[in-house]
């Protein structure tokens, strides 16, 4: 199950609760209640996942066993989440860019 997987990463990265809550932009309730499965992750838990660890492949999470991405045959999958986490680096420069030019344009 994806909870269990979720703490072992964060686990793994000596990360607490209230410091994942910090990288991530929950509160340390709210990733307590992700972790221990009270509340189902949101699709801006998932871009943020995949924004601050770009290393953890989200499909494994919610991946049984390997067996499973084998047998569908899925082996350009793993590499989505990569994908993923460019497009928002991405999203981010062109909101920099665009305050830039934004705050030129008034100082014009």
């Amino acid at each position: 199950m994806y909870t269990e997987k979720l703490s072992r990463f964060f686990k793994g990265k000596g990360l607490k609760q209230k410091e994942v809550g910090q990288i991530l932009g929950f509160s340390p309730a709210m990733i307590g209640r992700y972790l221990h499965g009270t509340a189902n992750i949101n699709s801006e838990f998932l871009i943020s996942l995949s924004k601050n660890f770009p290393e953890l492949d989200l499909n494994s999470l919610f991946i049984e066993d390997k067996r499973e991405l084998d047998a569908v045959g899925e082996t350009g999958a793993k590499y989505e989440s990569a994908i993923l986490a460019d497009i928002i680096e991405i999203e981010d420069k062109l909101q920099l860019l665009k305050e830039k030019l934004i705050r030129r344009n008034l100082k014009e």
